[in-house]
């Protein structure tokens, strides 16, 4: 008997959303909330909580007092915090062996809508490949869910879908899925300039974050997959 998969792709965390049973669903945020976790875990710590409130987040510090906290408002690092939603501002002197909460303005809402599934990891470009494969194994039901921007669909979201999508079978893709490797397929050979296309990209620039951008156009830097554990605390796999 042979295995029916599928693939489907949805552009905003805002959007309609299918139901979740059996579906292995990947979240992305690549200007920076998932870049930066999977950072964070590949240069070594324990494991990265995304949170969406501000609040919640210095409660689970005061729980813990060798607890990072990581985060952003409108492209700035919170009062307060130890560290910004750059992937620069992790370095391994500071991270190994911590847990580190996140939270930001669009990523960690994304992974919190997504809740209900069984099977919840952090994509980019970074890890696109060893999403995809780790996606297939999980479930034959696929899902990505990008972020996007203050309710927007975000073009470097779509971009990190297709590149995922890239290593799906074509006869399982959805529409939607079909539309988001196209747009791979025509900047896969330049990702930083097509991620530069991208409006939010164009804002970070402006802020004086161009490096963060050119890093989370680097396509396989990594082989790991940050996954979602029983705890709701995400750990590299």
């Amino acid at each position: 008997m042979s295995i029916i998969r599928s693939v489907d792709v949805i552009f905003r965390w805002q959007d309609k959303l299918p139901h979740l049973n059996d579906t292995a669903v990947v979240v992305i945020d690549t200007l920076r909330a998932t870049t930066t976790m999977a950072t964070i875990l590949e240069r070594g710590a324990r494991s990265v909580l995304p949170v969406g409130d501000v609040d919640k987040a210095f409660r689970l510090r005061m729980s813990n007092a060798h607890t990072l906290l990581g985060g952003e408002r409108n492209n700035r690092p919170l009062p307060g915090f130890d560290a910004g939603n750059s992937p620069f501002d992790y370095p391994e002197s500071l991270v190994r062996g911590r847990l580190v909460v996140l939270t930001t303005t669009n990523g960690t809402q994304a992974v919190e809508r997504v809740a209900g599934a069984p099977w919840v990891a952090l994509g980019a470009l970074v890890n696109a490949q060893a999403c995809a494969q780790a996606q297939m194994a999980a479930f034959n039901q696929g899902l990505i869910v990008c972020a996007g921007t203050e309710g927007m669909l975000a073009l470097e979201d779509v971009l990190a879908a297709g590149a995922i999508i890239s290593y799906w079978p074509h006869d399982v893709r959805s529409d939607s899925a079909h539309l988001a490797y196209a747009l791979y397929e025509q900047w896969h050979e330049n990702l930083f300039e097509g991620i530069c296309r991208a409006s939010h990209a164009r804002t970070l620039i402006r802020q004086g974050l161009e490096a963060d951008v050119e890093f989370a156009a680097s396509l396989n830097i990594y082989s790991r997959v940050p996954k979602r554990q029983a705890d709701q605390w995400f750990v590299a796999e």
